[in-house]
This record gives structure tokens, sequence and C-alpha cells, in this order.
């Protein structure tokens, strides 16, 4: 009498390697898409912070440096400086979770009469506990002319 292996454990072995491909397969597409989710939400919000810098930067030019009403018309907080480089506005934005800071640096003076004046203006992150983070994610460069009134 022959004898006659079965072949049911080759079927299993093969059924059981295949799950562990497909496994695998999904937990490599599963990092893709966590990654991809997080790169969006990244990108939404360097977009949000430019656009809230930029909202910044247009009212302090309406007002042609006067950072007191820059302040008031934004809703946020004048910080005045012991020093000559100039005064900062804080405009702090918590539906985004963003604090926007701008940092008047230098004042361009012509034949001995203030012109323009540059600052910096940078976003940051506010975190859970509401502080915000030491890294801006956002930073650009601006300038205005002052009025009459701003530089005399």
């Amino acid at each position: 009498m022959s004898y006659q292996r079965s072949k049911a454990p080759l079927s299993l072995m093969e059924q059981l390697i295949m799950v562990f491909v497909f496994a695998f397969a999904a937990a490599i597409c599963l990092q893709a898409f966590v990654y991809s989710d997080n790169l969006s939400k990244t990108g939404t919000t360097k977009e949000t912070a430019a656009m809230r810098a930029s909202e910044v930067i247009e009212v302090c030019k309406a007002y042609h440096g006067d950072l007191k009403a820059a302040a008031d018309r934004l809703k946020g907080t004048l910080i005045p400086t012991t020093d000559d480089t100039g005064d900062s506005v804080e405009r702090i934005y918590e539906e985004d979770g963003l604090r926007v800071l701008i940092d008047a640096m230098e004042t361009i003076t012509i034949d001995g009469e203030a012109m323009s004046q540059s600052a910096k203006v940078y976003v940051y992150e506010i975190t859970d506990d509401g502080e915000s983070n030491a890294d801006p994610i956002y930073e650009t460069e601006t300038m205005w002319q002052l009025s009459e009134q701003t530089a005399g």
C-alpha cells in the first residue's frame, strides 16, 4: 500500500505567507498615509502662518509705523522696548493656534529725517499649554514708510 501525503499543509502555509505579506503591505501603506497627513497639516499651518503674518504687516504699513495704532487695530499688544531698536507688536490668533510678533528693527534716515522702518516678523505655533514654541514656523522681513507724525 502506498502512502499519500495530504497537500493541505502546503495550502495553509501559502495562505499564512500571503496574510503576512498583506499585513506588511498594509503597515507600510498606513505609515505612508500618516506621513502624508502630517505633511498636509504642516503645510496648512505654514500657509495660515504666512497669511496671518501678511495681515499684520499690511496693518502696520497702513498705519505708517504707528505701532500703537496698529496694535489697537489688530487687537494685539504693543510691547515697548527700552533700547532704540523699536517697539514690537504681538497678535495672538487663538483660532489658528498662532502668535505673530513683529519687531521693529531699524529706522532709515535721509538727511536726518526718518523715512522708513524695517521689521522682522515671526510666527510661532502655540502649544496645548498656551506657550509658544521656541522656533518660529514662519519668518520674514518687511519695511514701511513712516508718516510725518510717526517720524517726527
